[in-house]
């Protein structure tokens, strides 16, 4: 099986080497987007440093926090990866690691082969809470979070639209969904997504957080939805991604986690930080490298 494994990263660019050398290998091809916002990225020390994986470096752009940017970014690295066509598609930020060797991520998808790992918090409906991200007009939202005015704008706004029952997703034909990002897919979903580009434009174009609503919208609504390796509310077993959202918005682990982290029988963890503990990084580097 190939795989490709499309990495979203902007920071703590440490965690990205090991991240690298850890997903380095014949079986894998390896698609970067580092955001428009670094300055001196230096490109072919990343490139020199992968001897096995292919490795692609996209065009870059400007992403923003809650912003349509996201999804953007995941419709440019899936682009890019979906020319060459791997059996799998994994998407993970420059700040995630694996918590097992490749050649036990392989085996797992060879097992799993055909399932689609996507997470779902919500599977028979979303709260209204969540749907108000799609529902409502989400102006200014590049802006908000370094910005106090436009914060104080873009809220007033909200407000405004909730007295007039705006409802931008009212004729639209879907169940919208609602789950975490990071997703290990199919080529023939990974195709899918695709195709739908046009609806993922003008539906989610001027919404906030809907990273985590188009892929789930999309796939709930499709016959890929029957392929989920796991239909359950809110377990992150269904993506295989290690994420504490109880302690942080995610939780940073740190050198105490460890062996949380490695006895989670998860394939990937999110989120660590060399600011916060570059120890836990470089255990986890360790033992995954030591891992059969």
């Amino acid at each position: 099986m190939k795989h490709a494994y499309l990495i979203i990263a902007h920071n703590d660019f440490y965690i990205l080497e090991k991240l690298l050398l850890l997903l380095d290998d014949k079986n894998n091809d390896i698609y970067i987007h580092i955001d428009k916002k670094v300055k001196d990225f230096d490109f072919n020390y990343y490139k020199n440093l992968i001897k096995k994986s292919n490795i692609y470096f996209t065009e870059r752009i400007d992403v923003r926090w809650a912003s349509f940017s996201q999804i953007e970014c995941e419709l440019l690295l899936l682009k890019e990866a979906t020319k060459n066509k791997y059996d799998y598609y994994h998407l993970l930020s420059g700040v995630d690691l694996p918590l097992t060797s490749q050649k036990k991520i392989h085996e797992f998808f060879q097992n799993n082969n055909g399932k689609e790992f996507v997470h779902f918090s919500y599977i028979n409906e979303i709260p209204e809470r969540i749907l108000s991200r799609v529902k409502y007009y989400h102006l200014f939202v590049r802006k908000i979070r370094n910005s106090k005015i436009y914060s104080k704008i873009w809220w007033r706004l909200l407000k405004l639209e909730e007295k007039m029952k705006i409802n931008r997703v009212k004729k639209i034909k879907k169940e919208f969904r609602y789950g975490s990002n990071w997703f290990s897919i199919t080529h023939n979903l990974a195709n899918y997504v695709l195709e739908n580009e046009d609806f993922i434009k003008k539906t989610f174009k001027y919404t906030s957080c809907c990273d985590e609503i188009f892929l789930q919208t999309i796939v709930y609504n499709s016959k890929y939805f029957d392929n989920l390796y796991l239909k359950q509310d809110n377990s992150y077993k269904a993506n295989q991604r290690y994420i504490d959202w109880t302690r942080g918005e995610p939780y940073t682990f740190k050198i105490n986690d460890y062996d949380e982290l490695i006895k989670s029988d998860m394939l990937f963890a999110r989120k660590f930080s060399t600011k916060i503990d570059k120890e836990i990084v470089d255990k986890i580097y360790d033992y995954v490298r030591g891992v059969k």
